[in-house]
């Protein structure tokens, strides 16, 4: 458990393509997998994040991007993922980025920023 460094937080099957399986990931990601492929979930077909640039990262923004939820469209082609402050619709072709974002809790956002800059949230 010390190594534990993500956790799958959420995972939906394709609504038409039973072998395929997406999972959301307390980094932020979201990992597309062929379960053909292997059973598993150590290796992925696809990979939905947006890239953060490291000097940026903290223990709290971790937290803020951790996706509690993803589901696909009735159709399959898009997926919606749900973090802390925002709504992601992702492409399932596209993996470059999300379609559109929207954010949810904007009214917390100048009560965030002054939280990440001291040192108020410890890891455990």
């Amino acid at each position: 458990m010390e190594d534990l460094t993500e956790v799958i937080t959420s995972a939906e099957f394709h609504p038409t393509h039973c072998n395929t399986l997406a999972y959301s990931s307390s980094k932020g990601s979201i990992r597309l997998i062929d379960l053909r492929q292997s059973a598993l979930c150590d290796s992925h077909s696809k990979l939905f994040e947006e890239q953060e640039a490291p000097s940026s990262r903290s223990f709290f923004t971790e937290i803020i991007a951790s996706i509690s939820d993803v589901k696909f469209a009735r159709d399959g082609r898009y997926l919606l993922s749900r973090d802390y402050m925002t709504l992601k619709l992702w492409d399932i072709n596209m993996d470059s980025g999300p379609v559109t974002t929207f954010q949810v809790h904007e009214y917390l956002r100048p009560k965030v920023n002054c939280c990440t800059r001291g040192s108020y949230y410890l890891k455990f």
